[in-house]
């Protein structure tokens, strides 16, 4: 259910920012996976926070992305199969994720793929719109 106007008579803004956000992954996908890269937007987002910070626990992880742990675990493992990451058990439910030697030499043509995405999705608006819309989404994240 994606229409903008909503039976009830307002926006559906749960839907078109859902919308938006499967499109903006979508687009990142594809942008990785032309540029020869394996990586999913899920796996992107995955190494992001791990060249930030090496050696997190997937639980951290997942509070960081805001994703449930299942979800954060199956991605490691998938990113394990591919050589991205390895990782260290600490105990029976947790798991330390380091970055490969792979996923670090692949860094840089990763980091170029998502700072293009980004300029694409900020030329979309002007910077009073982007403001507007960085403000808005602070507004909604902060009072859940």
């Amino acid at each position: 259910m994606t229409n903008e106007i909503h039976t009830y008579g307002g926006y559906n803004v749960g839907c078109m920012l859902g919308t938006a956000y499967q499109t903006l992954v979508a687009e990142l996908s594809e942008s990785l996976s032309k540029a020869g890269l394996d990586v999913t937007a899920a796996e992107y987002l995955v190494l992001r926070a791990l060249y930030d910070k090496d050696g997190m626990q997937q639980c951290d992880i997942a509070a960081l992305l805001c994703k449930d742990k299942a979800t954060i675990s199956r991605c490691v493992r998938n990113m394990e199969s591919k050589g991205l990451v390895t990782t260290e058990l600490v105990s029976y439910k947790c798991l330390k994720v380091y970055t490969s030697e792979k996923a670090r030499r692949i860094e840089p043509a990763i980091m170029a793929v998502a700072a293009a995405r980004h300029v694409a999705l900020t030329e979309l608006l002007t910077r009073h719109e982007m403001e507007t819309f960085v403000n808005v989404l602070k507004k909604i994240i902060s009072n859940h």
